[in-house]
């Protein structure tokens, strides 16, 4: 039964994104000697290059295998959030902007790496306006918590999300999708797979859909925050030879949006002279018309070579392509038509993003007697080019012709590391694992910022040819050492000792403004427990990070500078649990208790919040750490006829947290609940139907804010979506 493992948040070691292609799997539960089964059923994966029980591996991972996504709907990182405590999605002017244990990203412009690393097929996507791209047709989801730092290939501080694609099946089967849901949502989807000759198999996937928008602009009447898209994946994994296999992923995604769209949402920090604004969550007034669309192309090729004496290596090569434009991203998104002096007033801003990259990793892993051991390489290489515009109305300068920013960027990454990582059994319970990664990074970024003055004049600023390039170069050491112990059969305790970091770099829209690499470093011990007769579980896991330069995005209508908080404090708990009761009914949830505050932190461009430059803002929470978070799961699953029927309803948690750094309530959002209900209905092995609803209440809460001039401005979530959907296979 799928159901039983939704919610599931037990141990993992960051190993298994490199290994990039095996999904969440679930083991049979134990049985008893009359041949009836007992238990949970139980999770395996790869996460030490090596199958293993979840149970078993002294890390935390939530794990979510195909059943589970498909009967959850989910479609991406927007609903991965609700089953996993303490992981914040927060979209905002097209960025994903993700974080863990109160660890994230607020970049708006592209530029920088996400604190949360997420990868496709051990594919790594670098740029946060790429994030949710390309997670369709999976065949198990990772999160990973905490600094991944030895055996993971581009470091991370914060945790890993790892997207893993359906691989293609030894007997033939194909299948059909089609779905329908409130805003006029509609899409379809339909795939092939099986064997195309002895030792190759193929899986073809395509999907496209389209809804209507979220949000609506009452001044033109367009519907804004919709969607269109169209995607596919080719696989193919082949036997190649006795002792080489070879697994390659070729996958594409577009999609157009009337957006990104952000709106203001309190009156009290409007800082124009607008009237009649409005800050009803979803409703704008707008004179502009918007538009945007991004695509990726990603391509992973892996080749497992068995060397002999239980030894392997891995190849993984990766490379992929996102192009993103957006052709009018209204920053002030109010308009007053009526008004004499500021009728529709707008600040609209156009946007295009480039980003190319390409990796390369080997690891040679073995197993000798006691000692499970591997050593590897990588490198990795980005380019990223932007291109935007910022046009600020002469009516705000008392002038009948508009200021435009121009700014044109390319900014180049690369990336080298050699690493080692073993865990060496001392005894039968008793077990020591460590590892050190060694890492080069070189980062260049070649800007352009001119501005074209009222009457025509334009203005280079520092960023113009003979200015001084902006290079740096950095090297760093990170690794973990732990110990793990088993109390007996179905306890496992374990400590640890970790490092994290993620690259510094230069603004993609500010002259001059290098931000420093972030450091964490990490102390976790976890207690994993089953119990009667393995029908139910309890894991529980403390942490504590010592965080240096965490860096945060500060928006202006005349640029984005980044700064960085030098120190900062987290520590908490999780804990997650599972109860079989019987046959028919389980119970499942996961909680994240965090405690943050910047410990050394001077505000910048904070003035519109009566925060002068240079108020310490010591002793304030990080933002987007809520103190406490978690999912509540019940599902009932009971025969009909020779099919079944599931039921599972959802209940989401948070209490309240800081959108931005500083003291304003429009910078706070308030605690919330989200409910969501499901319904499985399988009347045999090649029918399903499926039934759902999300946000059930209706909650409204901000998920991301832009800090300006001209005040905040924020994008609202999802409202209550439900929506049905069919699915028919062929074997």
């Amino acid at each position: 039964m799928a159901g039983i493992m939704l919610g599931v948040s037990t141990s993992a070691s960051a190993a298994d994104t490199i290994e990039g292609s095996e999904a969440p799997a679930s083991r049979d539960a134990s049985a008893n000697t009359d041949g009836s089964s007992t238990g949970l059923n139980e999770i395996i994966v790869t996460a030490q290059k090596r199958s293993q029980n979840l149970q078993d591996v002294p890390a935390v991972i939530n794990a979510l295998d195909a059943g589970m996504i498909e009967d959850r709907q989910i479609g991406g990182l927007e609903e991965l959030q609700g089953a996993v405590a303490g992981l914040k999605f927060d979209p905002v002017s097209g960025n994903s902007n993700i974080s863990i244990r109160g660890v994230g990203t607020t970049f708006t412009t592209g530029a920088g790496e996400n604190s949360v690393s997420l990868h496709l097929d051990g594919v790594y996507l670098s740029s946060p306006q790429g994030a949710g791209l390309g997670q369709f047709d999976l065949g198990g989801i990772e999160v990973l918590r905490g600094p991944q730092g030895t055996l993971y290939g581009k470091n991370s501080t914060a945790g890993i999300v790892n997207f893993i694609s359906a691989a293609p099946t030894r007997e033939f089967e194909a299948g059909v999708t089609a779905g329908y849901g409130n805003y006029d949502d509609l899409k379809g989807s339909a795939y092939v797979s099986g064997p195309l000759s002895d030792g190759v198999r193929a899986r073809l996937y395509i999907e496209g859909g389209q809804r209507d928008g979220y949000v609506k602009n009452l001044q033109t009447g367009q519907d804004l925050d919709d969607l269109r898209y169209i995607g596919g994946r080719f696989g193919i994994d082949a036997d190649v030879s006795p002792g080489w296999d070879m697994e390659a992923r070729l996958t594409y995604r577009r999609e157009a949006s009337n957006g990104p769209v952000r709106q203001p949402y309190d009156l009290n920090r409007l800082s124009l002279p607008i009237q009649d604004t409005i800050v009803t969550p979803r409703r704008l007034n707008s004179p502009l018309i918007f538009d945007g669309n991004r695509s990726i192309a990603l391509a992973s090729l892996k080749n497992t070579f068995d060397l002999g004496g239980n030894v392997n290596l891995v190849s993984i090569t990766g490379a992929s392509r996102l192009r993103v434009n957006y052709n009018s991203l209204d920053s002030l998104a109010q308009g007053n038509p009526n008004d004499p002096i500021f009728a529709n007033l707008t600040i609209p801003i156009a946007q295009g993003v480039r980003v190319s990259t390409f990796s390369q990793e080997f690891n040679l892993k073995g197993d000798s007697g006691p000692v499970d051991w591997l050593v590897g390489a990588f490198y990795y290489n980005e380019i990223n080019r932007t291109t935007g515009s910022v046009t600020l109305d002469g009516r705000l300068l008392g002038s009948p012709s508009a200021l435009i920013r121009v700014s044109n960027g390319r900014s180049k990454r690369e990336s080298a590391s050699i690493f080692a990582d073993a865990t060496i059994s001392v005894s039968d319970a008793t077990r020591l694992f460590g590892g050190v990664r060694g890492l080069y990074e070189r980062s260049q970024n070649d800007l352009l910022v001119t501005f074209q003055l009222p009457g025509g004049t334009v203005v280079q600023t520092d960023c113009s040819p003979g200015a001084p390039l902006q290079r740096v170069t950095d090297w760093s050491a990170t690794g973990r050492i732990g110990l793990q112990h088993d109390l007996s059969d179905d306890v496992m305790a374990y400590g640890q000792l970790s490092r994290g970091y993620k690259s510094g770099g230069f603004s993609n829209s500010t002259c001059g403004n290098q931000y420093k690499p972030e450091t964490v470093n990490a102390i976790e011990t976890g207690l994993k427990t089953r119990f009667l007769d393995r029908r139910a579980t309890l894991n529980l896991s403390a942490f504590y990070y010592d965080y240096k330069n965490i860096s945060v995005e500060q928006s202006t209508i005349f640029g984005t500078n980044v700064v960085g908080a030098p120190k900062s404090e987290i520590y908490g708990l999780d804990i997650d649990g599972r109860l079989q009761v019987n046959d028919m009914l389980s119970f499942d949830g996961n909680a994240s208790f965090v405690h943050s505050e910047y410990k050394r932190f001077l505000s910048t461009g904070g003035a519109i919040f009566g925060e002068p430059d240079g108020t310490d803002l010591a002793g304030r929470a990080l933002n987007k750490a809520p103190g406490a978070s978690g999912t509540i799961g019940t599902q009932l699953e009971f025969p009909v006829g020779s099919g079944k029927i599931t039921l599972r309803g959802e209940a989401y948690f948070t209490s309240g947290y800081r959108l931005r750094e500083y003291n304003d309530p429009s910078l706070r959002q308030n605690a919330y609940e989200l409910y969501n209900a499901f319904v499985t209905y399988e009347p045999n092995e090649l029918v399903t139907v499926r039934g759902f609803v999300r946000n059930i209440t209706k909650t409204n809460y901000i998920q991301g804010t832009v800090v300006q001039l001209n005040g905040v401005t924020g994008v609202y979530n999802p409202p209550r979506t439900y929506g049905v959907e069919l699915a028919l296979k062929i074997r």
